[in-house]
C-alpha cells in the first residue's frame, strides 16, 4: 500500500501545470490536458497498522480520491461523431469528436481517427487553418499510418486554393519528414515542395534531383519547370528561361496559376528584348480576375507607350484608378502619364501629372525625410505589405482573422464542450506568431519601399524639368503650326462610343481607350 501511495503522489507531482493550446494535444474546455482516469481506491489499512513517517492520513486519502474525477468518454462518443460527420452535421460531429479527444489520451485506439475526422469536419465548415492543424498531426505522428494518404491529400487540396501555414506544412512536415512509400499523386506533391525548398536554400543539385522524379506533364512537373525558369532569370539567362517558359505554354497544362505566371514572365522577357508587340500579345492572353491584374495593366501600358499607341496606354492607366486597385502601390502610373502627355505636347497636363504624384505621396515622402516611424504611414505600409516576401504571409494573416471571426457562428454547438475555447486559442496563438514574423520582415520591406519612392520622386523632378524645356524648345526647319488629324466620334457607326462617367465596371476596364489629340504640329508655340 505504501508503494501504491508513493507512486500516486509522484504521478500527481509530475503532472504539468499547463499545456500549450496545440491541436495535437487533447484538452478540456479550459485548454488544459484532459485528466487521467482515476486509479482504483486504495485498500483500507490493516487494523492496527501505524502510519509511517510521510504517510497520508485516512482523511487526506479520502480527499485525494475525491479530487480525481474519472473520465467517462467511451468509444460510443467517437462513433456518434463519425455518424454525424457522414450525416453532414459537421458542427455536431466536431463537438462529439472533440469530446472524445478531450476525454482520452492520444494512445487510445481511435484517437488518430478522431483527429482526422475532426480536421475533416472543420475543413467542411471552412476553418481551413484548424483543419490543417489536425491533418498535420495525423500525417506527422502517424499513429494511424493508413490515414496518411487521406491527410496528405487534404493538405495538398487546401494548399492549392488557400493561404496556409508555410512553416508548419512545408518546413515542419514535408521538408522534414521521410514518408516512405506514397501513391503517385502525393509523391509528386512532396517531391515538388522538397525540391522548391532546396532551390530556396541554395541546394540546387538536390533540388534538381527532386524535380527529376516528377512526371513532366503534371501540375507539379510544370511548377517545377517554372521554378527552374525563374532560376535562369535570376542568372539573367533570358534565352534559356524563355525556352523553358515556352515549353510550359506549349504543353496541355490547364492550371491557370501556372499558365498566367508563365505568360507574364514570357511577356516581361520579350519586353526586355524590346519585342513590345509580342510582349503585349502575351499580356493579352493572361486570364485572371481583374482585381489581380494591376501589374498586368501597368506593364501593358508601358508596351503600348513604346509602340506609340498612347490612347490605349492612357486607357489602361485610367483603369488603374478603379477602386479595386486602390491599395496598389503605383508611382509609375504618374511617370508614364506625364511622359505620354509630354510626347503629345500637352505640357500643362503633363505638369499636372507631376503635381498629382506629389499630392498623392506628399505625406509619405515627408515622413521619409522627417525620419519618423515609416510603418505608421498608410501608403508606405500598404506598399510594404505588397512585397512578395510579405504578400503570402499577410494573406495568411487575413485568413486567420476571417476564420477566427467565423468561430462565433458555432458558439451554441461548441461552447459547452470546450472546443470553442480550444480553437480560439489555436487561432490567437497563430495570429501572434504571424504578426511577429510580419514585424521582422516589415522593417526591410518598409526601407525598400521608401528608397523606391525617393527614386520615383527624383524621376518626377527630372521629368518636370524636361517638360519645362520642351515648352520653349525650338526645332529649326519645323513649321510652328500644322493641321493635325483629330479622331472624331461618329454619331452612328458599327462601334458604339460611351463617354466615361467615372464609374468602373470590371468587364470594361481592360477595353478603355482615351481619346487625346497630338498637338505637337497644331499647337501655337508658347512665346
Amino acid at each position: 500500500m505504501r508503494d501504491f501511495i508513493a507512486i500516486l503522489l509522484l504521478g500527481l507531482l509530475l503532472l504539468p501545470a499547463s499545456f500549450p493550446a496545440r491541436a495535437q494535444e487533447g484538452s478540456s474546455s479550459d485548454g488544459t490536458s484532459a485528466p487521467a482516469p482515476a486509479p482504483q481506491p486504495a485498500p483500507a489499512p490493516e487494523p492496527g497498522g501505524g502510519g509511517a513517517p510521510g504517510e497520508l492520513t485516512e482523511e487526506e486519502k479520502k480527499q485525494l480520491a475525491g479530487a480525481i474525477e474519472e473520465v467517462k468518454v467511451g468509444p460510443e462518443v467517437f462513433d456518434d461523431g463519425v455518424r454525424l460527420y457522414f450525416a453532414k452535421d459537421y458542427a455536431g460531429a466536431a463537438a462529439r469528436l472533440w469530446q472524445f479527444m478531450a476525454g482520452n489520451q492520444p494512445g487510445v485506439g481511435n484517437y488518430g481517427y478522431a483527429e482526422y475526422y475532426l480536421g475533416a469536419a472543420l475543413d467542411k465548415l471552412g476553418l481551413t487553418h484548424a483543419a490543417m492543424e489536425y491533418y498535420f498531426n495525423v500525417a506527422k505522428n502517424r499513429t494511424k499510418p493508413e490515414l496518411l494518404p487521406d491527410a496528405l491529400s487534404a493538405i495538398e487540396r487546401i494548399s492549392r486554393d488557400n493561404p496556409f501555414d508555410w512553416d508548419l506544412i512545408v518546413k515542419d512536415l514535408i521538408y522534414d519528414t521521410t514518408f516512405g512509400y506514397l501513391r503517385e499523386d502525393l509523391r509528386q506533391f512532396v517531391e515538388y515542395y522538397q525540391g522548391l525548398m532546396d532551390y530556396r536554400n541554395g541546394f540546387i543539385t538536390w533540388g534538381q534531383k527532386h524535380f527529376s522524379r516528377l512526371k513532366p506533364n503534371t501540375y507539379y512537373g510544370y511548377k517545377a519547370r517554372y521554378v527552374q525558369a525563374v532560376y535562369e532569370l535570376v542568372k539573367y539567362n533570358l534565352d534559356e528561361a524563355l525556352k523553358i517558359f515556352n515549353e510550359i505554354l506549349a504543353s496541355d497544362i490547364r492550371q491557370t496559376d501556372v499558365i498566367n505566371n508563365t505568360r507574364q514572365s514570357v511577356a516581361r522577357i520579350l519586353f526586355e528584348q524590346k519585342k513590345f508587340k509580342e510582349a503585349y500579345q502575351m499580356y493579352e492572353k493572361i486570364d485572371a480576375p481583374i482585381e489581380k491584374q494591376a501589374w498586368v495593366f501597368l506593364e501593358e501600358a508601358w508596351t503600348q507607350y513604346y509602340l506609340r499607341n498612347y490612347r490605349r496606354a492612357m486607357g489602361l492607366l485610367y483603369a488603374l484608378e478603379a477602386p479595386a486597385f486602390y491599395r496598389f502601390f503605383n508611382p509609375e502610373k504618374y511617370i508614364l502619364k506625364a511622359l505620354i502627355y509630354k510626347n503629345l505636347c500637352h505640357y500643362n497636363v503633363a505638369k499636372d501629372a507631376v503635381t498629382e504624384f506629389r499630392e498623392h505621396y506628399r505625406d509619405a515622402i515627408a515622413a521619409i525625410y522627417d525620419r519618423v516611424d515609416l510603418d505608421k504611414n498608410d501608403i508606405i505600409l500598404d506598399a510594404a505589405l505588397q512585397d512578395p516576401s510579405l504578400k503570402d504571409l499577410s494573406a495568411f494573416q487575413r485568413l486567420l482573422d476571417t476564420e477566427l471571426g467565423q468561430l462565433s457562428n458555432f458558439e451554441v454547438a461548441w461552447g459547452e464542450v470546450g472546443l470553442m475555447a480550444h480553437l480560439g486559442k489555436i487561432y490567437d496563438l497563430k495570429i501572434k506568431e504571424v504578426n511577429r514574423a510580419l514585424r521582422e520582415k516589415l522593417d526591410t520591406a518598409v526601407r525598400t519601399v521608401s528608397e523606391r519612392l525617393l527614386e520615383y520622386e527624383e524621376q518626377m523632378n527630372l521629368l518636370e524639368y524636361e517638360i519645362g524645356l520642351s515648352v520653349y524648345k525650338r526645332i529649326k526647319g519645323t513649321p510652328s503650326a500644322k493641321a493635325g488629324k483629330v479622331q472624331k466620334i461618329p454619331y452612328s457607326d458599327v462601334k458604339v462610343y460611351y463617354e466615361f462617367d467615372g464609374e468602373f465596371w470590371n468587364d470594361e476596364m481592360h477595353d478603355y481607350r482615351f481619346f487625346i489629340e497630338d498637338r505637337c504640329f497644331s499647337e501655337e508655340r508658347w512665346e
